[in-house]
């Protein structure tokens, strides 16, 4: 159908292995730009990443010609 438009947000967690708090401050950010680029990458557009010492949240727009396994 010529006429469709369709937008899906998607919100993926990744969280660290029995929830341990691992994820230090100091490279913190460094994690975020690399997950953030990846999801740019495939063709997905990153609206916020950002996450906890236990986890990282990634919220972002699923492109109609991809996949989300495509991301994962």
């Amino acid at each position: 159908m010529g006429n469709t438009c369709s937008q899906v947000y998607i919100q993926a967690i990744f969280a660290v292995k029995y929830r341990n708090a691992v994820i230090a401050p100091s490279w913190k950010q460094d994690l975020i730009k690399v997950i953030a680029n990846l999801i740019n990458e495939i063709g997905f557009k990153t609206l916020i990443v950002n996450g906890l010492e236990d986890h990282i949240r990634c919220f972002f727009v699923l492109k109609p010609s991809l996949s989300i396994l495509d991301l994962m």
